[in-house]
């Protein structure tokens, strides 16, 4: 801690830092959670465990660097750390929780940097911001990139056009492919352009250039993978590096009680297999997603406030079982599936996203979590938020999860489940919550034939200044 406390004093005491203002942000969250039949009809996998979330955010702001130009080029200099851990009876951070606590720096409890940046505002006078270093980032809704609370590290370049108030972006970061087991090479490079009109229109671009030895699931060639004959290569083909392209469209709008947003994406991409010769000189991505989330408010019939009612479709594509060396399955390396040691998706049990779930199946034979020979996810879902009762509310959201593309499928036998999730809150201002919540999921035929029950339970008490 004596360096980042040395470097702030320094920014303090620097010229131009009579200007300055500092900030100081913390939060804590600490949940109580027991998760029954977690394997979906497996062997026995229970877990109860209390976890810890806690930030401590310091940055100096606005230090003046030059008084060109209509508003002062001034500097930011901020430091976050994150520290998460458990304290509980049964081994937390095994499966399936290990695989969250694989994605951060730390897991007991011991803080680790998830901002350490510099950021310079207006550049040469024009409305050109630029930040250096270990950033939080969330491109469009998350779909295809969030750090989840890790952070990246890199650069981000923001800046205003001078027409038709078009916004624009870019960033560069380096990272590690959080499916990786071992030693691994991730270059994460993209941009993002939004324009306003009625509502906002966003374009996203993000390329993955993936230096991870790893196996692209579902492929075939030459005696290789789930449909030839070589033992070490039985669920796809093995490659030493791909490139990977991620390009979106989102819509976002907001009107009266209406609130919209709709984002869908498309993936390409090569990947270059290793194995016996003659192999194919390349293996190719092409996969697409979609996400749409709706809500309104609603006055109630003899109540003094407004209801919230709310829709969301999700989709992805799954992989095609008789193109040999084409994966039609989407899956961006760092799309947002984590929040802590739990996943945050659609569900509180399951946490889907268009590409994985909590699906039973834990083990190396896919990425996905689910159950071999299924890929891809159709999620629709439905809740309602009660108006407020001496300060309470009550949430209720129901799933229904498919998979896209099953093995021997089709129709309501490519179920993978339903869920229904209830909450009680109780919300003090925007700074501290009370929140009890019960999750209820039936597994569907592919996931168990004996379509097994599972649950999970929490109480979270969380606050922030």
């Amino acid at each position: 801690m004596r360096l980042p406390l040395a470097v702030l004093l320094l920014a303090i005491a620097a010229p131009g830092a009579r200007a300055a203002s500092l900030d100081v942000a913390a939060s804590y969250k600490e949940k109580a959670l027991e998760y029954r039949n977690l394997d979906l009809g497996a062997a026995a996998n229970n877990h109860s465990f209390v976890e810890n979330n806690a930030r401590l955010g310091i940055a100096v702001k606005r230090i003046v660097l030059d008084t060109r130009g209509e508003e002062d080029t001034t500097l930011d200099v901020g430091l976050l750390l994150h520290a998460l851990g458990v304290a509980g009876s049964s081994a937390a951070i095994s499966v399936p929780f290990d695989r969250a606590a694989a994605y951060y720096p730390s897991t007991n409890l011991t803080p680790f940097i998830e901002n350490a940046y510099v950021r310079v505002n207006r550049l040469w006078g024009e409305p050109i911001t630029m930040t250096f270093g270990r950033q939080s980032y969330r491109l469009g809704s998350g779909l295809l990139l969030d750090d989840d609370g890790a952070g990246f590290t890199g650069a981000t370049v923001r800046g205003e056009f001078p027409w038709a108030g078009l916004k624009g972006e870019a960033f560069l970061f380096q990272d590690k492919n959080p499916q990786a087991t071992g030693a691994s090479d991730l270059t994460l490079a993209g941009f993002s352009l939004s324009l306003p009109t009625e509502g906002v229109w966003q374009l996203n671009q993000l390329f993955e250039r993936d230096q991870t030895p790893q196996l692209v699931y579902g492929c075939t060639f030459n005696g290789v993978g789930p449909n030839g004959t070589d033992p070490t290569q039985a669920n796809g083909c093995a490659v030493s590096k791909a490139f990977r392209s991620f390009t979106s469209a989102r819509y976002q709008i907001s009107y009266g009680p209406l609130v919209f947003d709709g984002e869908a994406a498309k993936e390409k991409g090569v990947a270059t297999p290793t194995g016996p010769n003659p192999a194919p000189n390349h293996i190719t991505y092409s996969a697409d997603a979609e996400v749409l989330r709706m809500k309104w408010k609603q006055s109630l019939y003899h109540t003094s406030g407004e209801g919230i009612a709310r829709v969301s479709l999700a989709r992805g594509s799954g992989d095609r079982g008789d193109t040999q060396t084409t994966d039609e399955a989407f899956y961006p390396s760092h799309g947002h599936r984590y929040d802590g040691f739990e996943r945050s998706g659609f569900g509180d049990f399951y946490g889907a996203t268009p590409y994985d779930a909590y699906g039973g199946n834990y083990s190396t034979t896919t990425k996905s979590g689910l159950p071999q020979g299924t890929s891809g996810i159709s999620v629709v879902g439905a809740g309602f938020t009660t108006p407020a009762y001496h300060g309470f509310l009550i949430d209720i959201d129901g799933y229904l999860f498919q998979g896209t593309r099953a093995a021997n499928a089709s129709g309501f036998g490519s179920t993978l489940g339903d869920e229904l999730d209830l909450h009680l809150r109780y919300p003090i201002r925007d700074q501290f919550t009370l929140n009890v919540g019960m999750a209820y999921f039936k597994s569907g035929q592919i996931t168990d034939p004996n379509k097994s029950i599972a649950r999970r339970y929490s109480f979270e008490a969380s606050g922030r200044f």
